[in-house]
């Protein structure tokens, strides 16, 4: 059966799920160990185990494994917390976002961002693949919330979200201040505890 990752983000579908999760956990440990720049198709292959041909046949590109590779590791590591509190469960996943980010995905990141002002191929991909999804999982858990009362029927989830990724990425690009704990704890704060506009 073909998973959500095979249908929207590889080239091709990958025929081992033993080769793609080596050529992911490659992909990571190879970023753990150097920089983005200096990821090649060659190390990636040489790292996983397979040849290089194969990742051509999944991937167009090195930013696209290493945008794969983020994409798996946020669904697995960031998760989508349900504690039944709406504020409670956005204040966990923007933690978790942004402690990721704090452990070194910062500037690996970045560095997809500023790919993607130049390669409108690899722009589109990142956007629906990955941007979109991170986005599409924190309203989800504005649903919920919603679902439960704690949102009014007419509040607008899009701006909700833009409003918490926004800071998010204006400190990552400018990198004049930190996404420390306590930065989350204040966004989230404005967010839910300030009045709001009546419309």
């Amino acid at each position: 059966m073909d998973t959500e990752q095979d249908k929207t983000t590889a080239v091709g579908r990958p025929r081992s799920q033993k080769a793609y999760e080596a050529v992911m956990k490659a992909t990571l440990d190879l970023l753990k160990s150097g920089r983005y720049p200096s990821l090649t198709m060659e190390k990636i292959a040489k790292e996983a185990g397979v040849g290089k041909p194969t990742l051509y046949r999944w991937w167009p590109g090195v930013p696209f494994i290493v945008m794969e590779a983020l994409k798996l590791h946020a669904d697995t590591e960031i998760g989508l917390p349900d504690s039944g509190h709406l504020k409670s469960d956005v204040l966990e996943y923007l933690k978790r976002t942004f402690r990721s980010l704090i452990e070194g995905k910062d500037e690996i990141v970045c560095s997809l961002m500023a790919e993607a002002q130049f390669n409108p191929e690899f722009a589109a991909a990142f956007r629906d693949n990955f941007i979109f999804s991170r986005r599409a999982a924190l309203i989800r858990l504005l649903e919920r919330g919603q679902q439960r009362g704690e949102l009014p029927r007419d509040t607008d989830l899009e701006l909700i979200a833009d409003l918490c990724y926004g800071p998010m990425w204006y400190r990552l690009l400018n990198r004049h201040s930190t996404l420390e704990d306590p930065f989350v704890d204040n966004l989230v704060s404005y967010l839910f505890d300030s009045p709001r506009p009546k419309n």
